[in-house]
């Protein structure tokens, strides 16, 4: 036993570990970069005494990835319905089984040669993709099980990053803590890395959507955690309590672990209480929903350079040339093309597939909807099946007082014309039910349902179905 914890084998097995990681590197991410990390890592490990000398490292590296973990928790907590649909994202690919359609990369997304259309180009040429294809996972049924209850988990997981950062913080059970931090930041690396490499889920949804991270961009964040995680921990004898004074230590700590899983129990309950998504209060719909025109409405269109790559024939060369100095030798081939923005405007749209839509009709009512001045609600159902029943009696009697004011409402849905016919038998809906986008819908607010109020086509106000509002004293708030 006393051999295992020599420096002999701690060597022989970080370096022995390390080189299996190097040598085993899938073609998606660089050895060179891995190498580094690894090494960085080696190093870290085997010479801890030396690191551990430096308190202050220890302490700023604390801070660093204590704060991190609480800011990620935090994040995700505002919205945790959100970090939900992101797991939930996560299960269902799991649950169809591991498959992998990679290329080589040079560790950012993007292929050795550099060439960001090489998605295009792959559907072009299956014959020289890498691909493995494993049939539907033998534990799908487990990925089920963890996507029926991804809220549960989301607030779980939200909860349990906070608390470790105030723990890690405050000096409190600290070996504990980074083994835990350490188990943590490992499983994430891997999502990260797999969605990352094998093109799985285009967003980790780390940060919410405060901060949107590509896959590759969150596993370069998970790598960089993990390399400041070994260093706090070579160092651990260095941290301290916080405060010497036990009462205040257990108080402040006590309070900073009831915060961390009483804060996304909160906003699941109600709204998150800061609104980063794209139909936050303020947002005039109609502007949103529309590409604008630079001529009439002053804004800076996107700046983009048309980069087509073709390939030789014989050399297998692949260059990119621009619109204006195409290859004029028959042997060069058309390869890909990538549009790269040089200047980013601001004319795009910024909500998508927003579209109201009749049910027996199938015309657009955006025009006539998001035009109209004065008060309007929208009742959103992003899934009716699993819609709250509980809050359908002051739904309907919500309906009944807009009906006798002449303010207009619509239920909004992505539900069929048939589903809509039984749900208004299962509830006494009367209100108007109009299609729109399921995932617009998510997106639009976080609660299922919710009820959107518009004032001239701007969101005024929005409330969770636990909140349901009295028609009387919206108006008179709003009014």
């Amino acid at each position: 036993m006393e051999f295992l914890k020599g420096r002999i084998f701690r060597f022989v097995a970080s370096v022995g570990l390390a080189a299996i990681f190097y040598f085993i590197c899938p073609p998606c991410f660089s050895q060179t970069s891995l190498g580094c990390v690894l090494g960085l890592l080696v190093i870290i490990i085997n010479f801890n005494t030396f690191f551990a000398r430096f308190r202050w490292l220890t302490t700023c590296t604390r801070i660093l990835v204590g704060g991190l973990f609480i800011f990620s928790g935090f994040i995700k907590a505002n919205d945790p319905v959100g970090f939900s649909i992101k797991l939930e994202e996560y299960f269902e690919v799991f649950g169809q089984g591991f498959s992998c359609d990679m290329i080589q990369t040079n560790g950012d997304g993007k292929s050795e040669l550099n060439i960001p259309c090489e998605e295009e180009a792959r559907k072009n040429r299956a014959k020289e993709v890498k691909e493995v294809k494993v049939s539907a996972s033998i534990i799908k049924p487990m990925y089920d099980f963890l996507g029926k209850h991804s809220i549960l988990l989301a607030i779980i997981i939200c909860g349990l990053e906070m608390a470790l950062g105030v723990l890690l913080l405050m000096g409190i059970k600290v070996r504990m803590t980074l083994l835990l931090l350490l188990s943590m930041i490992l499983f994430f690396s891997f999502l990260t890395f797999y969605s990352a490499c094998c093109n799985k889920v285009t967003s980790c949804g780390c940060f919410g959507d405060a901060i949107q991270l590509t896959p590759w961009e969150s596993f370069w964040k998970d790598l960089i955690l993990l390399i400041l995680i070994a260093i706090v921990f070579v160092g651990q004898e260095n941290i301290k309590l916080l405060f010497r004074n036990r009462i205040l230590l257990v108080g402040i700590a006590g309070l900073g672990l009831f915060a961390s899983f009483a804060f996304p129990i909160y906003t699941y309950r109600h709204l998150p209480l800061i609104d980063f998504r794209p139909y936050a209060i303020g947002t005039n719909l109609w502007d949103a929903t529309q590409i604008k025109n630079p001529k009439k409405t002053g804004c800076v269109a996107d700046s983009v350079v048309m980069i087509f790559y073709y390939q030789h024939a014989k050399s297998k060369t692949i260059k990119p040339f621009t619109v204006d100095k195409l290859p004029e030798d028959t042997l060069w081939e058309y390869y890909c093309r990538y549009d790269r923005t040089i200047r980013k405007g601001n004319c795009n749209a910024t909500i998508l597939d927003f579209n109201l839509t009749d049910l027996e009709s199938g015309s657009s009512l955006n025009d006539s909807l998001l035009h109209r001045k004065g008060i309007q609600f929208m009742l959103i159902m992003y899934d009716i099946d699993k819609a709250d029943l509980a809050a359908m009696g002051k739904i309907n009697l919500f309906y009944d007082a807009c009906l006798k004011n002449k303010t207009p409402f619509n239920g909004l849905s992505n539900a069929s014309n048939e589903r809509v016919e039984k749900y208004r038998v299962e509830t006494g809906a009367k209100y108007p039910m109009l299609n729109v986008d399921g995932t617009a819908l998510k997106t639009a607010i976080r609660s299922n349902p919710g009820l959107l109020m518009l004032n001239d086509g701007v969101v005024t106000a929005m409330w969770h179905a636990n909140d349901f509002p009295i028609y009387s004293e919206v108006i008179t708030k709003y009014k």
